[in-house]
């Protein structure tokens, strides 16, 4: 089968597509002629890469924004990769031109010929809100939808979720820099100089994370301490609610059990403006090592996962969510693969539930090493599931290659 992929060919972009795949690396290039010197030219010409899924041979085909007249295979077209490479976006994360966009690019793949078999990605990290939905809801019956949080069918039948592409979406094209978290494991797994056991990290500002900073302080242990970024204080991303967000965070940092995570510093140590790529590598270099382990605050309950997770999974780190739910997603997740389940050592839906508990654990020097261990389990195993999931399986390709599926049928005749 012919894949034309409506995007500047980068190795990065066949990881994200074909993982799981068979492929000869020789015949993956990472550079041609025109971009030897320079990775940020991308590549216009079309580039070919042959591979094979569970035996059947396959071609990939990098066309750009060409041969969109082809019925001889299917298209693939990412949504966030596209605004990638117009220099609109820098990466996935939330940003108000994801919105913004998307009717051009609907209106688009919907003149294409009826005939065409396209799939279309629209994967942001972010529950979806009912404008997106109504415009992906008018999407043509040729397009198939793949989406990576729960989407009503009512709205649109022709959707489908790959699991591999949601977890691979994080790491290829690697904009905010996630696949150092996973080659910084070593690193993490040997270090020992931490300020405390437990460390509850906050960057932006809300008041359930307010409130969960509060009932931590009230605990008076200095095992167990709380950290905000300097982020609020620099109004790059708040404007709206800035008034709000300086009185909080002025209140939170007024207390002294609060340590500020300075953004901006002199010369070496400046770690620059608020993009995910240098939050993540601030967090990374800072917060990683500030305590053996960190409380996340997932911003889902069980629709979806973003960076917060997938950065400690990667890195081994540690991590207790502050939902139990996002535990319960990853389980499910991997189950459909028969990946192994992972429990954590203390029981609850929400970490304040908790907090007593861990408390004490942090006071016993015997039982908490026991509880740390089994924590360190989890999310090894975690790590061993993420890397298994897409390193042995790719959704997108079993779908097409299932003999019951439509796409398959419609290419084929």
């Amino acid at each position: 089968m012919i894949f034309y992929i409506h995007h500047k060919y980068d190795y990065e972009l066949f990881w994200y597509f074909f993982h799981g795949a068979e492929v000869n690396l020789e015949e993956l290039p990472t550079w041609t002629f025109k971009n030897r010197h320079n990775k940020h030219k991308k590549i216009n010409l079309e580039v070919e890469v042959p591979f094979r899924f569970k035996g059947i041979e396959h071609k990939a085909k990098f066309v750009n924004k060409y041969f969109w007249d082809k019925t001889d295979g299917i298209h693939i077209f990412d949504y966030h990769i596209d605004l990638l490479e117009k220099n609109i976006i820098g990466d996935r994360g939330w940003n108000q031109y994801m919105h913004d966009k998307l009717s051009n690019t609907v209106s688009f793949l919907k003149k294409q010929n009826s005939k065409t078999n396209i799939i279309f990605f629209y994967q942001n990290w972010e529950v979806k809100n009912k404008k997106e939905k109504e415009l992906l809801a008018t999407l043509s019956k040729n397009i198939t939808l793949y989406i990576d949080s729960n989407f009503n069918d009512t709205f649109f039948k022709n959707i489908k979720h790959s699991n591999t592409h949601i977890l691979s979406s994080f790491v290829f094209p690697d904009t905010i820099k996630l696949k150092d978290f996973y080659r910084i494991y070593p690193y993490v797994k040997d270090y020992n100089n931490f300020d405390s056991k437990i460390n509850y990290p906050i960057r932006s500002l809300t008041d359930a994370k307010k409130r969960l900073l509060n009932m931590i302080g009230d605990l008076g242990n200095d095992d167990i301490t709380c950290s905000i970024s300097s982020f609020t204080e620099y109004k790059q991303h708040e404007v709206r609610s800035i008034p709000k967000k300086l009185q909080m965070y002025n209140d939170i940092i007024s207390k002294d059990n609060v340590d500020i995570i300075q953004k901006r510093g002199y010369n070496l140590n400046d770690w620059g403006g608020e993009w995910n790529d240098s939050n993540m590598k601030e967090f990374m270099w800072k917060l990683l090592t500030k305590s053996q382990v960190n409380i996340i605050h997932e911003a889902s309950y069980d629709d979806y996962i973003n960076e917060k997770s997938i950065s400690h999974i990667l890195a081994g780190k540690p991590f207790l969510p502050v939902c139990i739910f996002t535990i319960d997603f990853y389980n499910k997740l991997f189950s459909k693969y028969g990946l192994p389940q992972v429990e954590l050592p203390i029981k609850y839906k929400f970490i304040h539930e908790v907090l007593t508990e861990l408390n004490e654990l942090t006071k016993n020097e015997k039982e908490w090493k026991i509880f740390y261990d089994k924590l360190q389990i989890v999310v090894d195993t975690l790590r061993s599931n993420y890397k298994k999931c897409i390193h042995n399986n790719n959704d997108m390709l079993l779908d097409i290659s299932s003999k019951d599926n439509d796409i398959s049928k419609s290419s084929l005749i």
